[in-house]
């Protein structure tokens, strides 16, 4: 399982599409490497899982999106929705 533990956002940082990269790890204390966004989302896409993990230890699962813009991020889904966990994640 991959983890996404910190992210980086671009002003005003108000929702999933603002982050532009993020902090993942391959076990829940590794070692965090830098991805961005877009990268993310192919891995994600290609069949890589991914959940985010808080300092707090609240996980959720991640998901690809494309807005109908075209812009394609990465957002975690609870209960069949979009939720906002990675905007609670550590910035860096």
């Amino acid at each position: 399982m991959n983890y996404l533990r910190s992210v980086r956002v671009a002003h005003p940082g108000t929702s999933s599409q603002h982050i532009t990269e993020l902090g993942w790890s391959t076990t829940t204390t590794g070692q965090l490497s830098r991805a961005t966004r877009d990268q993310v989302h192919a891995w994600i896409t290609s069949g890589h899982a991914f959940r985010s993990l808080s300092p707090q230890g609240t996980q959720a699962d991640v998901v690809a999106r494309t807005s109908p813009s075209g812009t394609r991020y990465v957002a975690t889904v609870a209960d069949g929705r979009e939720t906002n966990n990675l905007l609670n994640l550590p910035r860096f």
